[in-house]
């Protein structure tokens, strides 16, 4: 079975996995595709482009991962969240006029992306209903998601935001396995501090409470969690 027909290859709560068979493959016969190297951009922030991207492995089942950045107008750099197999990536730049990119995203591991120019996927929209409101589903909980980061700034310690966005991830993304629940995305701990705003330090000191707890267990670039109930309740608790 190829991948475009196989809904099991892509992550749960990307854009190709809210898209039924038919409506999918559709969107995956447009355009053309390129191979995008670890490390490597796909958009600059600024940027005037028009296409959208669809993140793909090249090996059937596969994994990868993308990241999502914004530079401050002092200079920081903010993580605002991660881009897995079945995600889009663009789509804002191709629905509003400007069609500036509002961040850079750069490859955590070989990529390869589907290319759609931005006047073929905005008529493959108009032609497909579900796939708009499987976009609209989608753009309506990444800016949910973005909500609830900003709140928990001002509302709980390192070790619960840092709790909260690992279940956000697992729930997104997670997939269970032997050992435990993978969060089907590659983060380090510094890129764990961005996505809460804590230093890689206060990141280290919340992750050992949380493996000494047999909460969770670290891998290259990751985390795995072990005990997703018990790690439920931290977020709830503490």
């Amino acid at each position: 079975m190829s991948q475009a027909s196989d809904h099991h290859a892509w992550l749960p709560g990307t854009y190709l996995f809210r898209l039924s068979g038919d409506v999918r493959n559709g969107l995956l016969s447009l355009g053309g595709q390129r191979v995008v190297r670890t490390n490597e951009h796909l958009t600059r922030q600024g940027d005037r482009e028009t296409g959208v991207f669809l993140l793909r492995s090249a090996a059937s089942g596969g994994a990868v991962c993308a990241k999502v950045t914004r530079l401050a107008p002092n200079g920081s750099e903010a993580l605002l969240g991660v881009r897995v197999t079945g995600d889009v990536i663009g789509e804002g730049a191709a629905l509003r006029q400007d069609r500036t990119r509002s961040a850079t995203v750069t490859a955590c591991t070989d990529l390869l992306v589907q290319v759609v120019e931005r006047r073929q996927f905005l008529a493959y929209l108009d032609r497909n209903p579900e796939a708009w409101q499987a976009l609209c589903g989608l753009i309506t909980d990444r800016l949910e998601w973005a909500n609830r980061r900003r709140a928990e700034f001002a509302s709980y310690d390192v070790k619960v935001r840092l709790v909260r966005v690992l279940l956000d991830l697992a729930e997104a993304h997670g997939v269970p396995g032997p050992l435990g629940i993978d969060l089907g995305v590659d983060v380090s701990q510094e890129e764990l501090g961005r996505l809460i705003g804590a230093k890689p330090d206060a990141v280290g000191i919340a992750l050992k409470a949380l493996k000494a707890k047999g909460l969770v267990t670290a891998r290259y670039r990751g985390v795995r969690i072990r005990d997703l109930e018990a790690l439920r309740r931290t977020a709830d608790d503490d």
